[in-house]
């Protein structure tokens, strides 16, 4: 069985309101009148560019945030 390993942030406030959910990552997209809307866009972004990848898990209370790590001998191992 393969495990792949992740790092989770959660926080346990007010969470994220379900019609935003689908717009979290989009660029410019934001709830706050100070905020620029690239934080997570940017996160996501880097994520892929290091074969990792962002994602959002709902939970019950507050919110979730995975990021998933690629498996690091999977480069060497597409290379044979």
């Amino acid at each position: 069985m393969k495990k792949n390993t992740y790092l989770q942030v959660m926080n346990y406030g007010n969470g994220i309101a379900e019609e935003n959910r689908d717009k979290l990552f989009e660029p410019f997209f934001t709830t706050e009148s100070t905020g620029t809307g690239l934080g997570l866009y940017i996160a996501r972004e880097l994520a892929e560019c290091n074969m990792a990848r962002l994602e959002y898990i709902d939970i019950k209370e507050g919110a979730c945030f995975q990021i998933s790590f690629s498996d690091p001998r999977r480069n060497s191992l597409q290379a044979d």
